[in-house]
C-alpha cells in the first residue's frame, strides 16, 4: 500500500490540474457538470489503486452494499441434510479476494474459490453469514492463501490443532488466525498444543469477530 501512495497522489494532482484548466475556459453553467465528471472519474481511478487485486464483479457480497475484506469469515450452518453433510462450515476471504477453505470434496482438502464458485458449493437459498475480525484479519488471510495447499487430507480424527496436512474447515481457520495473526480466535486460551475439535459455530460466538452481514447462495 505504501508503494501505491505516490501513484494515488499523482492521480489526484493530474485531476486537479485538469479541472483547473478546463474550468478556466468553461462558462459558469458548465462548471458544476465538469467538476462532477472529473470527481466521478477520479473516484474510479482511486478505487482501482486501493483495490487492484479484487476479483471482477465480486467486490461486494451478493445483494448487499458490503465490501469484501481480507480476513472476513464466511459461515454457513450446513446441517446434516445440507450441502456437505457436516454441521457448519467456515471459510476466509484471502488477500486476493478468493475464498479459502477446507472441505472433503476432491483429491486435496484445501480449496481456493471465487465467491461465485464458493456459493455454488451450497444448496440454493442457503444463508451465508459474514463475520469480520476486530484485528489481524489481513495476516490471517495471507496465511490461509499461503498454506491452503498444505491441507491435503480432510480428517476430523486428527485432534492436534497444529497439524496442517490432516485438516478440516474450522481447524484450518483457527490455524490461520493463530499462526498468521498470533492469537487464539476462539478466545478460549487455546495454543497449538491443544488437542480437540474446533467447531465452526465458534466463529459465530467468539468476541474476536463481529457479525457483519449475510447473503444467499
Amino acid at each position: 500500500m505504501k508503494k501505491l501512495f505516490p501513484l494515488f497522489l499523482l492521480v489526484i494532482g493530474l485531476f486537479v490540474i485538469s479541472s483547473t484548466n478546463d474550468i478556466a475556459f468553461a462558462s459558469e453553467s458548465d462548471n458544476d457538470e465538469l467538476i462532477t465528471e472529473n470527481l466521478t472519474t477520479l473516484n474510479q481511478e482511486v478505487d482501482l489503486i486501493v483495490n487492484p487485486l479484487a476479483v471482477d464483479n465480486e467486490n461486494y457480497y451478493p445483494g448487499t452494499k458490503t465490501f469484501l475484506k481480507p480476513g472476513d469469515v464466511i459461515y454457513s450452518s450446513k446441517t446434516f441434510i445440507s450441502s456437505t453433510k457436516i454441521v457448519g462450515h467456515v471459510a476466509i476471504v484471502g488477500p486476493d479476494y478468493y475464498i479459502y477453505h477446507v472441505n472433503p470434496s476432491g483429491s486435496v482438502a484445501g480449496k481456493r474459490d471465487t465467491l461465485t464458485q464458493y456459493r455454488g458449493r451450497h444448496d440454493t437459498g442457503e444463508k451465508l453469514k459474514v463475520y469480520r475480525p476486530s484485528s489481524g484479519g489481513e495476516k490471517a488471510a495471507t496465511w490461509a492463501k499461503n498454506n491452503y495447499g498444505s491441507a491435503i487430507n480432510y480428517k476430523l480424527s486428527n485432534l492436534s490443532v497444529k497439524v496442517i496436512k490432516d485438516n478440516y474447515c474450522s481447524k484450518f481457520l483457527w490455524q490461520a488466525f493463530y499462526y498468521g495473526s498470533g492469537y487464539d480466535v476462539s478466545g478460549s486460551g487455546y495454543t497449538d498444543s491443544f488437542t480437540g475439535w474446533v467447531l465452526p459455530s465458534m466463529f459465530t460466538t467468539t468476541s474476536k469477530l463481529f457479525y457483519l452481514t449475510s447473503f444467499n447462495s
